[in-house]
């Protein structure tokens, strides 16, 4: 009886059950496709750099997936509180015709029983399936082959999802029954005849209010511009604090200023149902600016997170070959920083049984001058662009320039199959390969004006050589200067380098290579050991990571920012249902009517979206000022990609949220 009078609720009431549903499938799909990572065929033949990303990649997903958990868990039970809410009649209806609290109860168990089982049956197919497209994905980003791909299935993220959401779904139930509980029958009965007083705010309020908006956002705006989003002390807390502020003061004062303008253009005020639409939206802001500043927060951090990674992970993919010239590169360093220091260093290298392991290698020297410093290979413009626009001051003017001697740029350059260079003894080259170190670098290098070295006047051969010079995931020389042999015997020594190819690509000598660099004594040295394989598998790993991370977290914020705001305009939708009654007694069309509805869910949806746009665009212009420091970044190309994204799942939910709000104002 009880499960029968269950199912002919939820038939009942499909429509109000859509979203709901619709949030379920997604959650529990989403939830699957980036668990079953482990179960990809296409990690079956990865050699070992890459499974140990891969192995990284499902311990963070894991921890997240906790966190993702936990939110999403908050999200049912929001959504589902809504239903309740909505069916407080019918609840009471129930008890009025004798039905025990205890029975109401299982109604209601049943029918969270009975959706739960649904759509986690629905939302493992649709994860099931989509989770190929991740296994696609993962092999594009490994570099592995797709030949001998198959359909794949994760037992361990099923039994995962099976697990999380039954515990979400248990949580509802206890929820829905101490709910009920705490409810009395006449605020069952008279749920329906309660109303909302729409209040308007003083105008001087809405003034003061907005005048100190801006000025909040404003200097919060200062602060990130003047370095507080990368400094992490006090000035970037005061940012967020400002920033958090001043957008909340913005959302209250913002349905005055619409009501007030709007209201001064009599033809657009009169027109149709307008006057209602805008009194109805300032209702809304009104009682939910707290709700709506916490959304316009969730959906910067989405948009901060989608975007972000995808800058971060352009940058570890670019130009991956051209940052790796060599096979390995060793890097020592001594504590000692004098003349002749790693002679016997050189010596013990070349006596070695290197040639066992390296076909051939080049042996440099790294060298720099007191006197020598990145200031001096720069105009005044070129500082001045360098404090305004890249964040990092007086840390990378002061810096030294490391230098290198002509004979053993040549050497690398052999190694490289490059040709060489010629430099005479007034002269010197300039080398670099990030691309905002060579924009900074470039118009002080093209006005040949030259630097002072040991006493001698030295002009720039030529333009800047675009050139890696040791092994790295990204862009790594940040300004190397070669000059003639006869100006390096007397500097400063900052280390010594060793690079080279193997003798062959079997994965098992790249281990006896490090062990025979380990076996080596180099006089309290510090050495670190990079290889080609080992930074393409780096940067691959990390650029996964990213996408991964990013997609994840990204999707779970959206579909939370955009379920919070679709619950509470079906709810406002479902209470003000004597309202557009009222209007169509007065004669008012359902197109009219349509409309009005559709501008109030649109404009609810809409500026949160636009004043989280605007954030994080500047938020997101600072952080890619250190990204740069990297590589290349477009962030035009990724905001663009982050707010298509946006469009699609965030103007989905806009949509049926007005599909849903309109089939409950008919009834």
């Amino acid at each position: 009886m009880l499960f029968k009078l269950s199912i002919k609720n939820i038939k009942k009431s499909i429509k109000d059950y859509s979203i709901y549903f619709f949030t379920l499938v997604f959650a529990v799909a989403m939830f699957y496709m980036f668990n079953s990572i482990d179960a990809q065929e296409s990690m079956l033949k990865l050699n070992e750099a890459k499974r140990e990303i891969i192995d990284l990649l499902i311990y963070i997903i894991g921890y997240i997936s906790v966190f993702v958990s936990i939110i999403l868990g908050y999200l049912i039970v929001y959504s589902n509180n809504f239903l309740i809410r909505k069916r407080k009649k019918e609840i009471g209806l129930y008890e009025i015709l004798g039905m025990p609290k205890k029975k109401v109860s299982l109604i209601l168990v049943l029918e969270t029983v009975l959706i739960g089982l649904v759509s986690l049956v629905v939302g493992l197919f649709l994860g099931i399936f989509s989770s190929q497209f991740i296994s696609i994905l993962t092999s594009k980003l490994f570099e592995v082959d797709m030949n001998e791909f198959r359909f794949v299935f994760s037992s361990s993220a099923l039994i995962k999802t099976i697990t999380y959401f039954g515990i979400i779904f248990i949580l509802v139930v206890i929820f829905n029954v101490i709910t009920l509980n705490r409810y009395k029958l006449i605020d069952l009965i008279n749920a329906s005849k309660k109303n909302e007083s729409v209040k308007f705010r003083n105008k001087y309020t809405t003034v003061i209010s907005f005048i100190l908006s801006v000025v909040l956002i404003g200097y919060a705006y200062y602060l990130l511009f003047t370095g507080a989003i990368v400094s992490l002390d006090k000035k970037t807390g005061i940012m967020l604090i400002t920033g958090a502020l001043g957008t909340f003061l913005l959302f209250f004062s913002l349905s005055g200023f619409l009501v007030k303008v709007i209201g001064l253009i009599k033809k657009v005020y009169y027109k149709d149902l307008n006057m209602f639409t805008l009194k109805e939206i300032n209702s809304k802001i009104n009682t939910t600016v707290v709700s709506t500043t916490v959304i316009s927060l969730m959906l910067l951090l989405t948009i901060g997170i989608l975007s972000g990674s995808m800058s971060l992970s352009s940058v570890f993919n670019s130009d991956l070959k051209e940052n790796n010239l060599s096979d390995y590169t060793v890097n020592i360093y001594a504590n000692d920083n004098k003349p002749g220091t790693f002679d016997e260093t050189i010596k013990t290298i070349k006596n070695s049984d290197i040639k066992n392991y390296s076909k051939e290698y080049a042996l440099y020297p790294i060298y720099y001058s007191y006197e020598l410093h990145y200031m001096d290979f720069m105009s005044k413009e070129a500082i001045d662009k360098l404090m305004t626009e890249h964040l990092i001051g007086d840390t990378y003017t002061n810096s030294y320039m490391y230098i290198i001697s002509e004979t053993d740029y040549n050497n690398i350059l052999t190694l490289y199959n490059m040709p060489n260079i010629d430099i005479k003894d007034d002269e010197y080259l300039l080398t670099a390969n990030i691309d905002m170190v060579l924009d900074i670098l470039t118009p002080y290098n093209s006005s040949k004006k030259g630097i002072t070295l040991n006493n001698v006047h030295l002009r720039p051969n030529g333009n800047i050589q675009n050139i890696a010079l040791e092994n790295y995931t990204s862009q790594s020389n940040s300004g190397v200067v070669v000059v003639s042999d006869y100006l390096v015997k007397d500097l400063k020594l900052h280390g010594l380098n060793l690079i080279g190819n193997f003798v062959n690509t079997d994965e098992k000598l790249e281990d006896e290579f490090r062990d025979f660099i380990k076996s080596l004594e180099f006089d309290d040295s510090y050495v670190t050991i990079k290889t080609k394989t080992e930074m393409e598998a780096s940067s691959i790993g990390i650029k996964a990571i990213l996408i991964f991370l990013g997609l994840y977290l990204g999707i779970t914020f959206a579909i939370t920012s955009a379920t919070i705001l679709a619950i509470g305009e079906l709810s406002r939708a479902s209470d003000n249902k004597n309202r557009y009654r009222i209007l169509k007694n007065l004669g008012a069309s359902s197109k009219v009517i349509n409309k009005s509805l559709f501008i109030q869910i649109a404009i609810t949806f809409i500026f949160p979206l636009i004043i989280a746009l605007i954030h994080s665009y500047f938020g997101l212009r600072e952080i890619n000022k250190l990204i740069v420091m990297l590589g290349h970044v477009d962030l035009t190309s990724n905001i663009l990609l982050t707010t298509l994204f946006m469009v699609v799942v965030y103007g989905g939910y806009m949509f049926l949220t007005y599909r849903c709000a309109r089939s409950f104002i008919k009834k």
